[in-house]
């Protein structure tokens, strides 16, 4: 539970970062490949595109794509997949969210 609770402040943290490429930074893609709405971690599935939602945060009317991952093994590299997929993605102004299992 104490894990759970520090890889979501460190998630909020990187949702809420004015430069995700320097947060980011010391996190590792390898191992990792984003196809269609799937990301595979060593050639098994990881987490899947669980929702693309608009909201308005702040006064500004943000796109958000929320992966769900396939179990509680896959935590420990949340924030890779959040590195992976805002490296694939063609619009920078979506925000990655990557939900974890307990």
């Amino acid at each position: 539970m104490k894990n759970f609770f520090a890889a979501s402040a460190i998630l909020l943290m990187v949702g809420c970062a004015p430069d995700p490429a320097k947060l980011l930074s010391n996190y590792s893609t390898e191992g990792l490949t984003y196809e269609n709405t799937s990301v595979y971690y060593n050639g098994k599935l990881a987490a899947t595109l669980a929702s693309v939602e608009v909201a308005l945060d702040d006064g500004k009317l943000v796109q958000e794509a929320t992966f769900v991952l396939t179990s509680n093994e896959y935590n420990d590299i949340a924030i890779n997949i959040i590195k992976l997929i805002q490296q694939k993605k063609e619009d920078p102004n979506w925000e990655i969210e990557v939900e974890l299992k307990l």
